[in-house]
């Protein structure tokens, strides 16, 4: 230990001692110094996450060591056992290989079972025909709140993109095309001096402007010579005429077009029945001609035109395309509307000149003792003057809008769309037709229907027939169309009416009231129910103490007569009974009818899934197929309100506690004495007999039946003609016999 001691002295005499200059004191002590501690300032919400994650870590720390222990105590009882000789040998390797396999089959079936499932489930969620696990709507939500979001932040660059580069071909090519735009005019009048000693005026701007002379659509001038004799010609011979004769030659010349639209009538209608009789003979059938359609002409247009601009894009894969907006037709359309507005102000800086042309043209005329030839004037076409409506007081109208609100004739509605009318268009309609059956339509086709209605109401005053039975939507479908126009909702409910106030007096106040304040705030929709009230053939005993004649003459005739045909307004009748009315009269009043279908299994299914997803109470696996078909028939109304009836207190806790079987939904339905199903033979019987449309659809049926049956018998007496044997005409085996016998 000495040794040790003696050698550690040495070693610390030897250490040389350090020294510091003065250059070094500055930095040495700015080295030496310590780090000052800078408390790192935390939110409440990191604080509380590293509260979480350290009582997460603790408990998982304690759970291991449980195992552990556990493992330790379970090891030192089975070693004990098997010191003491009471553990049991372990099975034989045949049994435990023949265990494994059994349980590797069981497993495999489970799963393969399981995948089938997941599989068939998937499949039917996605044709919507059930709905499988947990749907997350707000997720859903969130996604598609996203794309709106995303979508609006697109067009908004899209906007800025496309102004800042009209901005730019303005600043690069204004005055240069300004320039161009101008020489090119100026050239133009030169060429008409020069060939015709005048200047053709320039096109109005609703007739293109200067476009037109750029697209080089104006007259020439040899052309405008012979157009122009023609109309001096004109001229000259309407010169000498009175005004009686110019009326008579006027009033001659519609009548020959009357004339000549009546003879292509009777052309039209002799062809038809000549076709008619043609068709009933299958040996002489023309076959079917369809002539070409005007409104499908824009359609192909607008589609070639798509194809034009997007065949090149859509064969690229460029990434481009798929996101945000093509650089190319922006660019393209930023010219444009740069073009345009330069158009604009060579437009007017032009016209100035013309005029300054045009006046030293006139004096030169002057000078030499010569009149300037005239502009063909064309012959415009009157306007229809429109009727100057009364100043009507917004106080007095407020008011009535008051009055009408508080006695329950104007009401707010629910915003509803087009999809909330539920349910899938008639995909065997086609079918049935091609087998000379009728088919009627279904909620998906009266979806496609009542958007041409809806969109109807901004040219003018309309008026349609609702038919169907109680709760198959006709309220709902008014909603949609005041909804979607965001016109204003009146109601007239025949029953509501007090008996006591059913004066004359009283309901010319209320019909006033009504179509005053119905073309005032326009778009509107005057929503009347019960209409079969109205046009009864029979008054029930129930309601004779009521004046129903009274009601029909004020809601239909004279409320009709007080709206014009530009107003914006749509009176929508409902009908429930259609069968116990007068219906000739009723067509009179409603041209338009609409005829509701029945609930089908497409509108029950959706319904139910809709109330499953909407409940998280109910089981997401719930057999809803089997429970929409035996619902088929009821009233869509009456199942909405039964099904949300059904969920009672005592109910969720049962569901919660046992789950829910469709018997239980079906059993209620039926013990329900509120219960209606609608018998929708009645109406289809009814729409088929007294409407025009089913009157023509079953005519046709019939005409196809016939001509059917007569194809069979053509086919009949074809099979049973005999071929003819001619015996003149011997055939080469006679002939051979012969020759062989010689």
């Amino acid at each position: 230990m000495s040794l040790l001691a003696a050698k550690d002295e040495h070693a610390i005499e030897e250490v040389p001692v350090k020294t510091r200059n003065w250059w070094e004191t500055d930095e040495i002590e700015e080295a030496t110094e310590e780090p000052v501690e800078i408390e790192e300032q935390l939110s409440e919400e990191t604080l509380r996450k590293r509260e979480i994650i350290a009582m997460i870590q603790a408990h998982e720390k304690s759970r291991q060591v449980l195992t552990r222990v556990r493992h330790r105590e379970v090891k030192r009882e089975l070693w004990e056992k098997e010191l003491n000789g009471t553990l049991r040998p372990p099975a034989p390797i045949e049994l435990r290989e023949r265990s494994a396999k059994l349980i590797q089959k069981v497993l495999r079936a489970y799963f393969e079972l399981k995948r089938k499932k997941l599989e068939d489930c998937k499949r039917d969620e996605l044709l919507g025909l059930r709905l499988c696990g947990g749907q997350d709507l707000l997720l859903k939500q969130d996604e598609e709140n996203y794309r709106t979001e995303l979508y609006n932040q697109y067009s908004e660059e899209w906007k800025i993109s496309r102004n800042n580069m009209k901005q730019q071909f303005l600043k690069r090519r204004s005055e240069a095309l300004k320039e161009d735009y101008r020489d090119y005019i100026r050239a133009w009048f030169q060429q008409w001096f020069n060939q015709v000693q005048y200047i053709h005026g320039i096109p109005k701007p609703n007739e293109g402007g200067i476009a037109t002379i750029l697209r080089e659509e104006v007259l020439s001038p040899t052309e405008w010579v012979d157009e122009h004799k023609k109309y001096l010609e004109e001229k000259i011979t309407n010169k000498n005429k009175t005004a009686t004769q110019k009326k008579y030659e006027k009033l001659e010349a519609k009548r020959e077009k009357m004339m000549q639209k009546k003879e292509e009538l009777m052309k039209k209608k002799m062809e038809a029945d000549f076709l008619k009789k043609l068709k009933k003979n299958p040996n002489l059938h023309p076959g079917y001609d369809y002539p070409p359609s005007k409104k499908t002409e824009h359609v192909i247009k607008a589609i070639e035109h798509y194809k034009k601009d997007w065949d090149a894009y859509d064969s690229t894969n460029a990434v481009e395309i798929k996101v945000k907006s093509v650089k190319e037709l922006d660019i393209d359309h930023a010219c444009m509307e740069a073009k345009l507005e330069i158009l604009s102000v060579v437009d007017e800086e032009m016209r100035r000149e013309l005029k300054i042309l045009r006046r030293a043209l006139k004096t030169d005329y002057e000078n030499e003792g010569e009149k300037m030839p005239e502009d063909i004037k064309k012959s415009s076409k009157r306007r229809e003057r429109k009727r100057k409506r009364k100043a009507i007081d917004k106080k007095i109208i407020a008011e009535k809008i008051e009055d009408l609100a508080i006695r329950g004739f104007v009401k707010e509605y629910p915003l509803i769309k087009f999809e909330d009318f539920m349910g899938d268009p008639n995909f065997v309609g086609e079918d049935l037709r091609c087998q000379y059956k009728q088919a009627f339509p279904h909620h998906g086709d009266i979806r496609r229907i009542w958007w041409d209605r809806c969109r109807e109401m901004a040219h003018g005053f309309h008026k349609i027939l609702l038919v169907g039975p109680k709760g198959s939507g006709k309220t709902r479908l008014v909603h949609v169309m005041a909804s979607v126009n965001d016109a204003v909702l009146f109601v007239i409910d025949p029953e509501n009416l007090p008996a006591e106030f059913l004066t004359a007096v009283y309901l010319q106040q209320l019909v006033n009231s009504i179509a005053t304040c119905a073309k005032a705030v326009q778009p509107s929709v005057i929503y009347i129910k019960h209409v079969q009230r109205l046009f009864y053939a029979k008054v029930p005993a129930e309601e004779q103490d009521m004046d129903l004649d009274l009601l029909k003459r004020y809601f239909t005739k004279i409320l009709f007569k007080k709206i014009n045909k530009t107003d914006k307004v749509t009176i929508i009748g409902s009908c429930i009974d259609p069968w116990t009315t007068k219906s000739k009269n009723m067509f009179k009043q409603f041209q338009s009818v609409v005829l509701l279908p029945h609930t089908s299994y497409s509108v029950v299914l959706k319904l139910l899934q809709n109330w499953v997803i909407s409940n998280s109470v109910i089981p997401k696996d719930l057999n809803i197929n089997s429970l929409a078909y035996m619902l088929q028939g009821y009233n869509f109304g009456y199942l909405k309100d039964a099904l949300n009836n059904f969920l009672t207190a005592e109910r969720i806790v049962r569901i919660a506690a046992y789950g829910l079987y469709p018997q239980e939904i079906y059993d209620y339905i039926i013990q329900d004495d509120n219960q209606s199903v609608a018998e929708y033979e009645k109406y289809l019987k009814w729409y088929t007999e007294k409407t025009t449309w089913g009157i023509r659809e079953k005519k046709h049926l019939e005409e196809q039946k016939e001509f059917q049956d007569l194809v069979k018998k053509f086919a009949e007496k074809d099979k049973k003609k005999k071929p003819k044997v001619i015996s003149s005409v011997s055939t080469p085996n006679s002939v051979s016999s012969v020759n062989n016998s010689k």
